[in-house]
């Protein structure tokens, strides 16, 4: 059976990408790689390599042979000075690296250099470099990975915006932000005349020295994205606003065509509103509401309440959760797509030395305590089919408790009318005997189960309409808050199934879970025994009387199989 790296690399020379294999260390396996600049190996041929290095990375040959060009960035520093170049609405495959970085894929374009520290913390990988491709590892369980819906699967590559392949073309010497390439490369000095009596003098400017001979960086397809850089590098230079409105309108007068005054302004206020948004400490921000936030949030969730609109802002988010991810902080769930939890990394300290050793004495029905014990912070589960009685089943263990224990009743289904129907079918009590508390809920229940020994919080019951799953976990939430109460808690559950919605996993958490169909009961788990005999799997017959009288019709058995 192929292993995942070998299906990747064949993936990948499918696709028309020359591979080779490397080392955990970055290095190529074999002695010579250059050839593979210029043919790309077959089938056969990673077949063979991968036969003897197994484990071997991938690593994805750039430039003209790939068609593709690699922006390798290390870090938050590098994407920060990258993402002054790039557009708000680019869309290109985007890898996330085991360091913490990124690689960013551009269609290939002659005339880049293979050099790093082009721009602060990015590298570009063109003819004569390679990139490590996903799933490649570390060798430290932690791997490159695609980021979410910007695969090299899903995105075709985009073409290098202009002003980061002049920047990058021209060798860049390390810059952190473009405002130095601007003013050397495409302002001409004469931009920044002085200011006398109180006015700025720009009269006599002449069209600036741009970096490309034939202008293209301001003709129509580039000028939108080329001015709007111009505008972020002079806002984030310092320049006033006044200043900056003539100089831009300058370089929109001489694009070809002339690009529309009142966009111009466009340009000025979204670059205005980038600088401020910059102020704000997007990974500190991200980081603290990701940590403050309980149970499961989408991406969405996250969008909405620290306010981010435009892609950037987005990406930032998003690539923020995957680094917390990596840090063990944050997991994904489910089965939609940007959906995390907190991972929850406090324990509590177990004093098993003082902890009670005493069963609670709470009445169970049918005689099940001569079966089973509960111990204080147990759940019981009574999973049943449709009309078995689950509701008059919990009542009646409220009515033999309710002397000793205090019992909240959370109720999904009944109204304040029927739930005083049903207590009155109890023909040896009136109302005023039954002693709990009852409360309309349907969902979180673990934020509103009453902790603590000597009392007993009854769910009836816990509802789950899709996501089966999630039932598990409702669960577990509910038995973290017990803190030595007792729960019950009603599930539905098909007919003939041993267990209700959620399988096994509903039985993760119990202690003991009943098994309820019309007129049968059985213990389909049970974990502390009250006698050497295993009761698990045992049945009762019974029916039902007036909706709340249980009448046993045949004692505990095992069922002829």
């Amino acid at each position: 059976m192929e292993n995942q790296l070998l299906r990747s690399a064949l993936w990948y020379q499918r696709q028309g990408y020359s591979v080779i294999p490397v080392r955990q260390n970055k290095k190529p396996f074999i002695k010579e790689w250059k050839p593979y600049q210029t043919k790309k190996a077959d089938e056969d041929q990673i077949r063979e390599w991968w036969k003897k290095w197994s484990n071997a990375n991938v690593a994805i040959i750039t430039g003209e042979i790939s068609g593709i060009d690699v922006v390798d960035v290390d870090n938050q520093a590098g994407m920060d000075a990258l993402n002054e170049f790039l557009p708000e609405t680019l869309a290109t495959p985007i890898a996330h690296t085991p360091g913490g970085g990124w690689h960013y894929y551009f269609k290939h374009r002659k005339g880049l250099p293979n050099k790093a520290r082009v721009i602060t913390g990015c590298d570009i990988r063109t003819d004569g470099g390679y990139i490590i491709a996903p799933p490649s590892s570390n060798g430290r369980e932690k791997a490159y990975a695609w980021m979410k819906d910007l695969s090299i699967a899903n995105v075709k590559q985009a073409s290098m915006p202009e002003m980061l392949f002049d920047i990058l073309k021209s060798g860049g010497a390390g810059i952190a932000s473009p405002i130095k390439h601007l003013k050397n490369n495409i302002i001409n000095t004469n931009v920044f005349s002085s200011t006398r009596g109180g006015s700025t003098q720009t009269d006599g400017l002449k069209l600036p020295q741009v970096t490309t001979s034939d202008h293209s960086l301001f003709s129509e397809g580039s000028r939108d994205e080329t001015l709007f850089h111009i505008a972020n590098c002079l806002v984030k230079g310092g320049m006033e606003k006044a200043i900056l409105s003539k100089v831009l309108n300058f370089f929109a007068s001489h694009c070809k065509p002339p690009f529309p005054q009142k966009e111009v302004n466009i340009k000025i206020q979204s670059a205005l509103n980038r600088e401020k948004q910059r102020g704000r400490n997007f990974s500190h921000e991200i980081r603290e509401w990701a940590m403050t936030t309980s149970g499961h949030f989408l991406t969405s969730d996250g969008h909405k309440e620290l306010q981010l609109t435009t892609r950037r802002e987005k990406k930032t988010f998003s690539m923020a959760l995957l680094r917390m991810v990596d840090e063990g902080l944050l997991e994904r769930t489910g089965t939609r797509s940007g959906q995390y939890r907190r991972v929850d990394t406090e324990v509590e300290a177990m004093d098993f030395m003082s902890a009670e050793t005493e069963t609670v004495n709470i009445w169970l029905p049918f005689g099940l305590n001569e079966k089973v014990e509960i111990m204080p912070g147990n759940i019981i589960v009574i999973a049943g089919s449709p009309d078995a009685g689950k509701t008059g089943l919990l009542l009646n263990i409220i009515r033999e408790n309710m002397r000793e224990f205090q019992i909240h009743y959370f109720n999904s289904e009944m109204g304040s009318s029927e739930l005083k129907k049903r207590l009155s079918n109890f023909d040896d009590l009136t109302l005023d005997m039954w002693n709990f508390k009852a409360w309309e809920r349907s969902d979180n229940f673990a934020d509103v189960i009453k902790p603590g020994n000597g009392k007993i919080n009854v769910v009836d019951f816990l509802e789950i309409h899709d996501n089966f799953y999630e039932v598990g976990g409702k669960l577990a939430e509910i038995h973290k808050k017990l803190k030595g109460a007792i729960a019950f808690v009603a599930l539905q559950k098909n007919p003939g199934q041993k267990m209700g919605l959620g399988g096994f996993r509903s039985a993760e958490k119990p202690r003991l879970y009943l098994s309820m169909d019309s007129g049968v009961l059985t213990i389909a788990k049970a974990k502390n025994w009250a006698t050497p005999e295993n009761p698990n799997g045992l049945q009762l017959n019974f029916k039902v009387v007036g909706g709340c009288k249980f009448i046993k019709t045949q004692g505990w058995h095992r069922p002829v199989q």
